[in-house]
């Protein structure tokens, strides 16, 4: 596939709001994601073992760094919005 016809796959790919795909590419190709998105998190997920040396790779545009930590902080929020909620009902009654 040529690079101009690549690059129009990828923006295709990552359209409407898709921030997160599991493709199946070489090493070229790999090169052209991490120019088109440089922040992008890319894990290869399987090994290289075909003719055209592609391999499976997923493609996050917006990785978050600190995961854990944003987990525990939505959860947080989470238990105090119950709360409220709670109370709120009880006001309502």
């Amino acid at each position: 596939m040529a690079v101009h016809d690549f690059k129009k796959f990828l923006s295709e790919s990552f359209s409407e709001g898709v921030y997160f795909r599991e493709l199946r590419l070489s090493q070229k190709e790999i090169d052209v994601v991490r120019t088109m998105y440089p922040t992008a998190l890319i894990k290869q997920t399987s090994e290289v073992n075909d003719v055209q040396s592609k391999a499976w790779y997923e493609i996050n545009l917006l990785p978050v760094e600190g995961q854990s930590e944003n987990v525990e902080a939505i959860r947080h929020e989470n238990t105090r919005l119950k709360r409220e909620l709670e109370v709120l009902k009880q006001l309502k009654e």
